[in-house]
């Protein structure tokens, strides 16, 4: 029972956003105005943000992950549509994260997903971005720190950790493009708000992530990407992108109605990003590599903002 509920507080804090009160584009409280419905969102401590390489400094602290229930086949549980994101439900205590720097161990609740439109190349939507570049798609794991309440949640400022990887266009293994193109084709079940599905796939989140290199990652204090904001998240994203189809890429606002559902980034104000030990951030090509054409990864994808092309 301890364990579902803190399932339900997961999805409770982060995807607080079942609700119409508040949208990305075409209501009253878009992302410019959410600070005015939702104080937290007003802060100083922020999330997306732009991630500069040439201030960021390594960490010996933040060293290997130990991620249990990533190799497993049957712990995503759900897919549901709840207007803002399509987000997995995963399976109650069953994918576990520790190390990498966090303090504690965290259980992982759920991934869902931020994207643009079917456009890729002027319309990305990761809400992250690396030295100004932006991809295709975002996805977040978000994990919920273990023995926290719901009130210690929201007044514990590492109370969630969530991973964010990037998705973008390219040629992954044979292997991880089937994973995705089957993941992917449950979408078509959730194109509409409310829409939910129940989830009995032979996947783990290990085929979805592939073989990325999880060992090079950046890290900061930040907050939910939603309303309400908390400033209550351990950031840790990853540079290198998971590389699939561009056809697979479109299905997120192909087969939805949903389409730019990530927030605009936020200033970093007085707040320090690392890079994970493994990096060598003073040599730039070990600790991501990246091209503004050609080579397939931070392409020349353009930073734009909900801003740049929607009036509110």
């Amino acid at each position: 029972m301890y364990l579902i509920f803190l399932l339900l507080v997961a999805n409770a804090v982060v995807l607080s956003g079942a609700s119409e009160d508040w949208c990305y584009t075409g209501c009253e409280s878009s992302p410019s105005h959410w600070h005015d419905h939702f104080p937290r969102c007003g802060g100083e401590e922020q999330s997306p943000i732009n991630i500069d390489t040439k201030t960021v400094n390594s960490l010996k602290a933040l060293n290997s992950f130990q991620m249990t229930g990533f190799e497993k086949k049957d712990v995503m549980k759900r897919l549901s549509n709840n207007g803002h994101s399509v987000t997995c439900e995963l399976e109650s205590g069953a994918v576990n994260i520790s190390g990498g720097g966090l303090h504690g161990k965290y259980m992982a609740a759920q991934f869902h997903f931020h994207w643009g439109r079917t456009d890729l190349m002027h319309f990305p939507g990761s809400e992250h971005s690396i030295d100004g570049h932006r991809l295709p798609i975002e996805m977040h794991i978000v994990s919920l720190k273990e023995g926290l309440n719901m009130t210690e949640v929201k007044n514990d400022s590492s109370g969630l950790a969530v991973l964010g990887f990037f998705i973008d266009e390219g040629n992954g293994t044979a292997d991880q493009i089937q994973a995705w193109d089957t993941f992917t084709k449950l979408i078509t079940n959730v194109s509409s708000t409310g829409d939910n599905v129940d989830m009995s796939l032979s996947l783990s989140i290990n085929d979805l992530l592939g073989s990325l290199n999880m060992k090079d990652y950046y890290r900061y204090n930040g907050s939910l990407t939603t309303p309400t904001c908390d400033e209550v998240v351990v950031w840790t994203v990853f540079p290198k992108p998971i590389r699939i189809s561009k056809d697979l890429i479109q299905r997120f606002a192909g087969e939805t109605s949903i389409q730019d559902n990530y927030r605009p980034q936020q200033t970093l104000h007085d707040r320090k990003v690392y890079a994970s030990a493994n990096m060598d951030v003073t040599n730039p090509e070990s600790g991501h590599h990246w091209c503004y054409a050609g080579c397939g990864e931070f392409n020349n994808y353009v930073v734009m903002t909900v801003e740049d092309h929607c009036c509110f």
